[in-house]
């Protein structure tokens, strides 16, 4: 081949060589800058609640350098840096870097995985040294505007005034204050009040309360506003342990006699019922556990309710027998299971039993089958009643009472038969 020939077929393939490598330099940052920050192309799968186009947004998380929240119904690729913003409650996620420290956490205690940060609020002053502890419960919020409380407001007004007698329209105002009574804000509404809180044990305590048909009794309503107000509210219990002596020592206007007097009595109808009968008197029963349940967290409430006899009454509700008194029997149980045998439960063990177990012909007879010693002889009927069921609460019960038992001491000079 000629030189001219060699030197015009070599300058085109140099030239080519030279472009291609200037354009893999000019491509490389690019490709670095677009993995850093990527956006949605058209083939990404989007989410559209609207018909606005601007508010679609990927199926799948598109993380970044930054941390950006992740919406609710988005997947979430694997391999991301993923935390929960505890004061909003959004999740937010995005690129993962191996042993990055954030500068904003230095310094702060940390348990495992969990971060330990006391809360402040925004430009709050420093707290001072031996300023009284802050209690966050109580510290409540009132509900958004949208919440319907016309009857519960209704319900308080008539409890105070002790206009109670207004038939249906009373009655559809304790129904709207028991739907709300489990909100902490109303709940606090409810027991801030001492009159309201004196018509309500009134109510509560008064069986011969009036009551239409299809219409909760109000006995039974009343117990289920307090059971629902003192619910996971210690602030709510705490104001009716303030008024407690002088609620005991009202006198309700259908007796004329100390809510003491009444309060602590059978919560069981005098007559015996059973069948379809029995399941207005079992849902009174539930209610009222319930209520007692509530009060009994308090120690001062708990002394004086084992005092009136109160575990006998409870018991009263055990011995009926039919499906219409499960979900009463299952209440009863596990507020005695949660108050006075099970620790990981809160129960302050020792307090109860306080008696040693009665004999079998003692708790089988009419006159003795509600004493305390013969809570073991109906559990254990329950039990065997219910023997196919391996995690039925008497199962339990039955166990924790026996070795409460097995551990009770008689008091000094006391000589058991």
């Amino acid at each position: 081949m000629a030189p001219s020939r060699a030197k015009a077929t070599t300058l085109p393939l140099l030239l080519a060589m030279i472009f291609g490598v200037l354009l893999c330099i000019l491509a490389a940052p690019a490709q670095a800058s677009s993995s850093s920050q990527p956006s949605p192309s058209a083939d990404v799968d989007l989410i559209c609640h609207t018909s606005n186009p601007d508010e679609c947004y990927p199926r799948i998380f598109q993380p970044t350098d930054e941390f950006q929240t992740v919406r609710e119904d988005q997947e979430l690729p694997n391999g991301l840096h993923v935390r929960l913003n505890i004061w909003t409650g959004e999740k937010e996620a995005k690129i993962n870097v191996p042993d990055e420290v954030d500068p904003s956490l230095e310094g702060l205690p940390v348990d495992q995985a969990v971060l330990v940060v006391d809360p402040q609020e925004p430009d709050a002053p420093p707290v001072p040294r031996g300023a009284p502890k802050y209690e966050t419960v109580g510290k409540i919020k009132e509900p958004k505007p949208e919440y319907e409380a016309e009857p519960f407001f209704q319900a308080m007004k008539m409890l105070k005034s002790g206009d109670i007698d207004g038939g249906e329209v009373f009655d559809n105002a304790l129904e709207g204050m028991e739907d709300l009574s489990h909100d902490i804000y109303y709940g606090l509404k409810i027991t801030e009040d001492p009159a309201v809180l004196k018509g309500l044990f009134c109510l509560m305590a008064d069986q011969g309360a009036p009551s239409a048909d299809g219409i909760t009794p109000r006995d039974q309503q009343a117990a289920a506003i307090l059971a629902g107000a003192l619910q996971n509210n210690p602030t709510a219990l705490e104001k009716v342990i303030n008024e407690w002596s002088k609620i005991m020592e009202f006198k309700c206007p259908q007796n004329d006699k100390p809510l003491s007097e009444g309060f602590y009595s059978s919560f069981m109808p005098s007559n015996t019922v059973t069948g379809d009968d029995a399941k207005q008197p079992a849902a009174k029963a539930k209610a009222k556990a319930g209520a007692i349940n509530g009060l009994i967290k308090s120690d001062s409430i708990r002394a004086e309710f084992l005092k009136s006899a109160g575990m006998r009454n409870l018991l009263e509700v055990l011995v009926p027998e039919g499906k219409e008194w499960a979900a009463a029997q299952r209440k009863v149980g596990q507020l005695v299971l949660d108050t006075f045998l099970d620790e990981d439960m809160g129960a302050k063990l020792g307090q109860w039993p306080s008696t040693p177990r009665s004999t079998d012909v003692q708790c089988s007879t009419v006159e003795g089958q509600t004493n305390e010693g013969c809570w073991d002889y109906h559990v254990e009927r329950i039990m065997k009643a219910n023997k196919r069921d391996s995690g039925h609460w008497s199962k339990d019960l039955h166990d924790r009472l026996a070795l409460a038992r097995k551990n009770y001491k008689a008091p000094s000079g006391h000589q058991e038969l």
